[in-house]
């Protein structure tokens, strides 16, 4: 038992990472978040994600994916709320203006980013395969799915907090109106070029 779910763990966490470094709304989110408010406003998104993540994934191990399969329309409507919220986002982000004293605006706050989640494409690829790829069948089901829950939370960490410093090292700039403009457009324009992960998922 123990053998097994060792050999699994290194898979784990190896997938995790890899597929929550690379590009995609959350992480764009969390730049864009460390370079307009710092690291430690945007701790509550980081929470929040990890909290929507937790629960996503545990619902999905209980059986919701196959809620999908029982009625397709079901994930037609998430796919239309998740490209609807991407777009508004991008277009916010995208336009927003620079920051006075007086309205410095607001991250995204814990609840929020908990929610994003269960419309985030990239979110339901990653865990749909965690919660059949990455687990071993019969009495070893939940201990590799729950050690993959466990696995999954702390080998994107170091992803997560990667994203925030690549916001934070451009934050000094942010005072110039031009590239503070030209930097919302391009993370505006980035968070758009997510879509196409809507048609994969």
């Amino acid at each position: 038992m123990e053998s097994a779910l060792l050999s699994l763990a290194p898979a784990i966490i190896v997938f995790s990472f890899i597929s929550t470094v690379t590009p995609g709304p959350n992480n764009l989110l969390l730049a864009h978040s460390g370079a307009h408010f710092g690291m430690r406003k945007t701790l509550p998104h980081v929470l929040g994600i990890r909290c929507g993540m937790v629960i996503l994934h545990l619902s999905i191990l209980l059986g919701l994916g196959k809620v999908f399969e029982v009625w397709p329309v079901l994930h037609q409507v998430f796919t239309v709320l998740a490209a609807s919220y991407i777009v508004y986002m991008s277009i916010k982000i995208a336009t927003s203006k620079q920051p006075s004293e007086s309205n410095k605006g607001e991250p995204m706050g814990l609840f929020q980013a908990a929610s994003f989640q269960w419309i985030n494409p990239k979110s339901w690829a990653t865990l749909i395969t965690l919660g059949t790829v990455f687990t071993l069948s019969g009495d070893l089901f939940w201990p590799s799915a729950l050690m993959g829950i466990i696995l999954h939370q702390i080998a994107t960490l170091p992803g997560t907090f990667m994203w925030i410093s690549i916001g934070k090292l451009v934050a000094h700039k942010l005072s110039d109106p031009t590239f503070h403009r030209r930097f919302n457009l391009i993370m505006g324009a980035l968070l758009l070029a997510s879509l196409p992960l809507i048609l994969i998922a």
